[in-house]
């Protein structure tokens, strides 16, 4: 057992010893054996690098002899520019500089290795800077069609892109562009046709595959409107009305009113003028409405020249007041006296207003009020309204004062159901001299008066002169809880002769 220890002892130490000479002997091979001298270049005969912010050019060399690289130009440098001692295979980066001039350049690396006698050549093309110019048409274009002439230098392929049909009749329409360097002007036409519409232009658009420049052509068309400097015409006042504009145009027109307003608007033309009437206007702020102007013959695709008008409204705004601008539509609130008061004073007619909706809560002590104005009453009880009637919620009486009486039998209402209201002083048939009032909500008459009729005399049994009431109607102050109502509109029609 002893001696087989020591057998293997020595076979181990054998081994070791083989294995030590073997790795010698490879370590002294050469790791370039003679033989035929040999090198490979896997880069094109050429390359194309942009002007601006050029990509690196890369490439590989294997050689099995030294070899260099040379660039004929400074702005095309080649890493590394020589083989290392025992390099066998290297990547080669040519970095390049942007071209700042406007024609194209060309650099070329000659690579030589020892002992072999053809040099290699390589050429980089770098492309000249985008050179873009566009000498523009700034004229307006006839009517009646012309063709105009616009000029381009570019250094570069191009392409003219109309951004309208009526300009799409261009010549030439594209290029090569021209990087001599010599700065040659393009002309480029277009034929544009006779407009029969409106005014109307359209973009040109010169592009190169790094540039675009763009310009605006307009053309003359059909022309009809207010002359310059012509406010905006109002309709004559709240209670309707004609007014007449001038229109300048350079064709035979016609005017018509768009359906949307037709219920209270209308045109017509009388000679150079536009005509224009407006019913009363029952809405609570200006109402504006719009005509349209075309020409006399009808032109295919033609939309009409808007001339727009607006009409005045028949109250005053006092405190604050939210309007809906689509309907007019008039909210107000009990935080305050928000309200409104008549820019006519009323004798005999027909007040009527209309209700989105009410709601003045129980509890509250605002109030819906309409009453006269005082201050064109002289006397000694100058101060006193004719008209006074208040319309507060459930839980309140709601009453009515009219010239001094209060009617004890007011009927209890449902103020926030309201949604018409009426209130109506005419002449009474069956009392000569005397007026009859009534009040009505949601057409039903909820109380008749008959009086004195103080509007025929010059001085009444309490020596008022009476020249009218100026009606005020919202919130007379601050509700708590806090009330609201939508009035949609408020209508006036006059029995004064």
């Amino acid at each position: 057992m002893k001696k087989l220890y020591k057998n293997t002892l020595f076979q181990l130490f054998v081994a070791l010893c083989t294995f030590s000479f073997v790795a010698c002997q490879e370590f002294e091979i050469d790791s370039q054996p003679e033989g035929p001298l040999n090198i490979q270049i896997d880069a094109l005969e050429s390359y194309e690098a942009l002007a601006t912010s050029p990509s690196n050019i890369v490439f590989n060399i294997s050689s099995n002899t030294p070899w260099t690289i040379e660039s004929d130009a400074q702005w095309c440098v080649p890493t590394p520019s020589m083989s290392a001692a025992s390099s066998l295979v290297a990547e080669i980066v040519v970095s390049l500089e942007d071209n700042v001039d406007r024609e194209a350049r060309t650099a070329h690396l000659t690579i030589t290795a020892e002992g072999i006698d053809t040099p290699t050549t390589v050429a980089i093309v770098q492309a000249s800077k985008e050179d873009l110019q566009v000498i523009d048409y700034t004229e307006p274009v006839a009517t009646e069609g012309e063709s105009i002439t616009f000029e381009i230098v570019s250094n570069k392929a191009w392409e003219v892109i109309p951004s309208v049909d009526f300009l799409s009749d261009i010549t030439p329409a594209s290029g090569t562009g021209d990087d001599t360097g010599l700065g040659q002007r393009i002309p480029i036409t277009i034929n544009v046709p006779r407009n029969n519409g409106a005014v109307r232009e359209g973009t040109i658009t010169v592009r190169t595959e790094f540039q675009e420049k763009s310009f605006t052509i307009v053309q003359g068309g059909i022309s009809m409107g207010l002359p310059e400097g012509q406010d905006i015409p109002t309709i004559g006042d709240y209670m309707g009305g004609t007014t007449s504009v001038p229109i300048v145009a350079n064709t035979e027109w016609r005017v018509q009113v768009p359906a949307e307003y037709e219920s209270w608007l209308s045109a017509e033309r009388d000679g150079s003028n536009l005509v224009v009437t407006a019913a009363p206007n029952n809405l609570l702020t200006t109402r504006v409405g719009q005509v349209l102007l075309f020409p006399q013959e009808e032109v295919i695709g033609f939309e009409g020249i808007p001339v727009e008008v607006n009409q005045t409204s028949s109250v005053n705004v006092n405190g604050t007041i939210d309007f809906d601008p689509e309907t007019g539509a008039a909210t107000l609130q009990s935080t305050n006296q928000n309200r409104f008061s008549t820019k006519f004073s009323f004798k005999k007619g027909k007040l009527t207003w209309t209700f989105d909706e009410i709601n003045i809560p129980d509890g509250s002590t605002a109030y819906f009020d309409i009453n006269g104005d005082t201050w064109h009453w002289n006397g000694a009880n100058s101060g006193a309204g004719w008209i006074h009637f208040w319309l507060r919620p459930k839980d309140q009486a709601s009453e009515l004062k009219l010239h001094y009486q209060w009617n004890e039998a007011y009927p209890t209402i449902d103020v926030n159901s309201i949604r018409t209201l009426e209130y109506e002083t005419k002449d009474d048939p069956a009392n000569p001299g005397k007026l009859i009032t009534t009040m009505s909500i949601n057409g039903e008459v909820i109380q008749t008066f008959s009086t004195v009729d103080v509007f025929t005399i010059a001085e009444n049994e309490l020596g008022y002169i009476n020249q009218g009431q100026v009606i005020y109607f919202g919130f007379a102050g601050a509700g708590d809880p806090v009330g609201t109502m939508t009035i949609r509109t408020f209508d006036y029609v006059s029995y004064d002769e």
